[in-house]
């Protein structure tokens, strides 16, 4: 099976962020990598490698810190994040 690269709107990235309370810089609850609150708002969800590229960093709600992929974040919900796709990036690729 092949890596899928996945370009993200800004849209995509302004509404992932309004999942998510808090950043690994202002909340010490932050344990989720900003990846998995991406790939959950994706409407197709299967067992693909994914590799997610932000056209535009995101912004944390609480600290206003800026926020890639691989950054940690407490979402609002966790119920949803649990896919059990291998999520890859651009560090890996």
């Amino acid at each position: 099976m092949g890596r899928r690269v996945v370009s993200v709107s800004q849209n995509a990235v302004a509404q992932a962020e309004s999942e998510i309370q808090s950043c690994d810089r202002c909340g010490s609850n932050a344990t989720t990598p900003f990846w998995q609150i991406l790939h959950k708002l994706r409407s197709k969800q299967d067992l693909e490698q994914v590799v997610y590229v932000l056209p535009v960093l995101a912004c944390c709600p609480e600290c206003r810190g800026l926020i890639d992929e691989m950054t940690l974040v407490e979402p609002k919900s966790v119920s949803a994040l649990n896919s059990g796709s291998r999520i890859l990036f651009r560090s890996e690729a």
